[in-house]
This record gives structure tokens, sequence and C-alpha cells, in this order.
């Protein structure tokens, strides 16, 4: 099989990139600069057609989302045993975390970071960045009193649910602080190997 990855550092194709290499899957790696308008090439977009990333090329067939990607290897390669059996009772978990991470964490998470970060100083809107904060710091909170006693969102068991969820975790260290359980989840996450192998590549 041959994978060929189009994405760019500290974007979602972070996630497909991070479950590559836990899998030690071979891969290329395309890096489409999305911030300096590479994703609106007309070569680019008979890939993707939103011109976003990450797109993952599979013997010439294509699949874009990155959470439908992972979902996808994970379940391709069971050898790998990132993702519980469809017949397995903790497969119900895995989907429940598999979904809640793009469902309900990352739009709070990814609408603070916008108006925080990423737009010009212009376009931010502070009353987005106070309500999303606020909503994402409940959220972690909970995922905290969760994740207490735990070592992954399925016990003892590392999964793709954990690279859907850490992804976005990782983005806000600082609001970590105060919140044990899931800090010591995030740094178990940080410390992976594939992990610090795709942040030191950046």
């Amino acid at each position: 099989m041959k994978l060929t990855l189009y994405g760019f550092p500290q974007t979602r194709s972070m996630r497909v990139q991070w479950l590559l290499e836990e899998m030690a899957l071979d891969y290329e790696f395309v890096e489409i600069n999305i911030f300096q308008g590479e994703g609106f090439a007309k070569t680019y977009r008979r890939i993707h057609p939103h011109g976003q990333v990450p797109a993952l090329d599979v013997d010439g067939k294509i699949m874009f989302e990155s959470g439908a990607i992972c979902h996808w290897l994970a379940d391709q390669f069971p050898e790998k045993c990132l993702a519980p059996a469809i017949n397995e009772p903790l497969r119900m978990d895995y989907e429940q975390w598999m979904f809640y991470a793009p469902s309900t964490l990352e739009p709070p998470a990814f609408q603070y970071l916008l108006h925080s970060v990423l737009l010009p100083e212009e376009q931010r809107i502070a009353e987005i960045v106070e309500w999303n904060k606020t909503t994402y710091l409940k959220l972690i909170k909970t995922l905290n009193r969760l994740l207490k006693n735990k070592q992954y969102l399925l016990g003892e068991q590392f999964s793709t649910a954990d690279i859907m969820l850490g992804y976005l975790l990782l983005w806000f260290p600082k609001h970590l602080e105060g919140l044990p359980a899931l800090n010591d989840y995030c740094q178990r996450l940080s410390g992976r190997e594939a992990y610090k192998k795709i942040i030191d590549s950046f």
C-alpha cells in the first residue's frame, strides 16, 4: 500500500501523521502551506476540493477529513491494536471519543484559537474568544474528572481516540494547570516517541 499524506505542521494533518508514526507505516509527506495559499493551486484542488489539509492518497484513491482518515487507518490495520475490534465492549467508548473530539471539544477550541491567535487583530472578536474559552475550560474540567485514575481514554490501552483528543488538548498546555489527571494524560501523550518524532520534524 502506497500512502501519501498532504499536510502542514500544526494543522489537523498532525493527527494523521501521528497515527501513521504510531503504526510505523511507510508514507510520503507532502507539505502544503495552506497559510500561503498553496491549497488553492489547481493541482492541489484536484486532491482536496476545499484546498485544505489533510488529504491522504492511498494507492491513488484520495480521502480527506482527519477524523475519517484516522478512523479508516485504525480499522484497516487491526494488527496495530489502535482501535478495539467492532465486537469488543470497548468499541462503544472508542467510537464515543472519536466523535467527541471533533464535534464537542474542537469547535470551542478552534474558535478560541482563531479569534485570539490566527486571525488578523482587526478581525478578532473578543466576545467570541471569551465565550469559547469559558466553554472549553468547562469541557476540560469534566475531562479531568473522567480521566482520573486512567492512563488513556480506554483505560490502559492507548488508541486512535487518544490521538484525536490529545491533538486538541496539546494546543493549550497552560490550561492544563490545576487539572492533574488531564495534565498527566497529556504528558503521557507528548512523551510518546511517535509524537516527539513529528514535533521534532517541524
